[in-house]
């Protein structure tokens, strides 16, 4: 059964990405890894990802596919070349067949001073707040790592990390221009796990800063304001357990601070998400709650339920639900990162998913 680790929690998601991959060619210090997979979903009408109030449809058949590409080379005593892309694509033909770029690095990686990479991933603050990103299709919308970028996945980053320094972990990356009018931006990232052979606890702690172009913000729209102010962020991150292998829990909290612009102020953000789950012999069972006041404004506000199953490492079929017990603000002002934009309204999907 495929289990993340504590620690693989916090770094790049592009190391979970690669774990099914196969190996294709491995000689003289120089390997090549493909690997995916391809997902087909049921969703009820508010669980699409491009969903309409005005569908008339109830339950929508939705697909995806994944491809990823992992290589290596060794360049001299203790340090390798790597580089590591996936691609994402829509099963359906409608959507034109475009191919999404998740991840896209190159650098080098040693064998005991870390890594640095360049190109398109996290920034180190998500090596913090990822704790709470384990389930399939829902969650982690919360916090404002993807206020720059979808699914907080940035271009044009310098990315060093380095992790198992006798429990310790740290991660730093710097955000060039050109990003969603950054103009420039850096992350940071501590972490320690105790208990490593028995029961791991992770706790982590981060902060991002981001300097944008001086663009015209208007008052009445939150989603012009997030992304075009300058912003400070702090971030704090738990987790007991490893997720699918025995009880899991986890929590983060991100407070983000906005610059003034034009005499135009947004108010702080304030956001967490808990999430607690217990996995056995293929089954995973997870319960989570995701809160986010933006703006003075509750934009999220959300219980979210997994039930899974992993006949083995490749295949697995699964079930989520988010159920909003009350209102999310009424305005059309929620920031696009946000899924669901005006009202609460619950979702349900059934997936099954095969890795290769």
């Amino acid at each position: 059964m495929f289990k993340k680790t504590l620690l693989a929690l916090t770094v790049s998601m592009m190391t979970a990405s690669a774990a099914q991959a196969a190996t294709v060619y491995n000689n003289d210090n120089t390997s090549l890894n493909l690997g995916g997979r391809v997902q087909s979903n049921i969703n009820s009408v508010f669980a699409t990802y491009d969903f309409d109030d005005t569908d008339q449809h109830k339950v929508k058949v939705e697909g995806s596919a994944r491809l990823n590409v992992d290589a290596k080379t060794r360049i001299y005593d203790g340090v390798n070349a790597a580089a590591f892309a996936e691609w994402q694509v829509a099963s359906e033909s409608s959507e034109n067949g475009k191919f999404d770029t998740r991840y896209a690095t190159v650098g080098f990686e040693t064998d005991h001073f870390g890594s640095l990479k360049f190109g398109q991933t996290e920034s180190a603050l998500y090596n913090v707040l990822g704790v709470t990103d384990v389930y399939e299709d829902i969650f982690f919308s919360a916090n404002t790592l993807g206020a720059y970028a979808d699914g907080g996945r940035q271009e044009g980053q310098i990315i060093y990390s380095i992790e198992d320094l006798n429990g310790f972990s740290f991660g730093a990356t710097y955000q060039s221009a050109g990003l969603r009018g950054v103009k420039s931006g850096a992350a940071f990232s501590l972490g320690y796990t105790f208990n490593q052979e028995s029961l791991p606890i992770f706790l982590g702690a981060g902060y991002d800063t981001y300097n944008t172009e001086e663009t015209e913000a208007q008052n009445e729209d939150l989603v012009g304001l997030s992304s075009s102010l300058s912003r400070d962020s702090f971030g704090f991150g738990l987790s007991v357990g490893e997720i699918g292998d025995g009880f899991y829990g986890a929590a983060g909290y991100q407070l983000s601070k906005y610059a003034k612009r034009n005499g135009y102020k947004l108010n702080d953000v304030n956001s967490y998400e808990v999430v607690a789950g217990y996995g056995i012999e293929g089954w995973q069972f997870l319960l989570g709650y995701e809160n986010a006041q933006f703006g003075g404004e509750t934009v999220v506000n959300d219980i979210d339920l997994e039930i899974k199953y992993n006949f083995n490492d490749q295949f697995l079929v699964y079930a989520d639900a988010l159920l909003a017990p009350t209102n999310h603000t009424e305005n059309r002002t929620v920031p696009d990162y946000v899924r669901f934009k005006d009202k609460a309204h619950d979702l349900l999907t059934v997936g099954v998913q095969y890795n290769f």
